[in-house]
């Protein structure tokens, strides 16, 4: 996985917080309390999901089959949200049978 270097910057009782972490062993560095932290973010805050999401597929990096995946919602929720972001939907080949696969999917499930 590549790697992007990303700088923060912590008022220093913070950053002392962060360094007591890692002294006492429950993290081995700074970037893995950072990991950690937006990990129990998305987890705490599911709207962010749909957030980087929208934002991902808005930018082109991701299918609506990826999207859907990260935002953990179904493919109908997640057009209606970007309807009300007024993002336009980037369809392609695949998305398209993505949207195929997904139909005959809630057609044998339902």
């Amino acid at each position: 996985m590549t790697r992007k270097k990303t700088t923060i910057s912590l008022a220093p009782a913070e950053s002392e917080k962060v360094d007591g972490l890692i002294e006492e062993g429950r993290f081995t560095s700074k970037s893995d309390v950072f990991r950690t932290s937006f990990r129990f973010m998305l987890e705490e805050k599911p709207e962010y999901k749909i957030d980087v999401a929208v934002y991902l597929y808005k930018k082109g990096k991701i299918s609506i089959g990826r999207a859907l995946e990260i935002a953990g919602v179904s493919r109908e929720e997640f057009n209606e949200i970007l309807e009300r972001r007024g993002v336009k939907k980037n369809i392609d080949k695949k998305d398209d049978e993505e949207e195929k696969v997904e139909e005959l999917r809630e057609n044998i499930e339902g």
